[in-house]
């Protein structure tokens, strides 16, 4: 994996290391690298440029899994009373991914915070259609 603001070259912090922060955003891009291959592989996080939060692009699903976790994890330490989510270049999540969203929202939740998630793709919303009451948890914007 890499991480860096200004290209893919630099090495990524260690896992539950700190972002950068600077108006109220992270400061980072988390891309998850195929192993041995070096080419990127199907998720991309990136900061928002006009409001706490994040941008994911690619799929979420098995081989993501790793990056989704650190990408929430980083989300889960922007502050603000509320932080953005913007799903709209995510073609799929795979249920282990909504359950992970899932777990960051009740994270934000218990902070006395929300976790708003904007244009989730269908597999989301098929998701939470089959298991309302274990998705409560998750806000969508309008």
């Amino acid at each position: 994996m890499t991480s860096s603001a200004h290209g893919p070259d630099r090495p990524v912090p260690p896992l539950g290391a700190q972002p950068r922060r600077g108006a109220g955003r992270a400061d980072a891009v988390v891309r998850c690298v195929s192993p041995g291959s070096g080419a990127a592989a199907m998720l991309t996080a990136a900061p928002l440029p006009d409001r706490p939060g994040a941008r994911l692009s690619g799929d979420c699903d098995l081989d993501s899994r790793q990056v989704l976790a650190s990408a929430l994890g980083i989300v889960t330490r922007i502050p603000g009373p509320v932080v953005h989510l913007d799903l709209s270049a995510v073609m799929f999540l795979d249920a282990a991914a909504v359950a992970a969203l899932v777990h960051a929202s009740a994270t934000f939740t218990a902070q006395g915070r929300r976790l708003l998630i904007h244009d989730p793709p269908y597999s989301l919303r098929k998701v939470v259609e089959m298991f309302p009451d274990e998705c409560a948890a998750l806000e969508v914007a309008a």
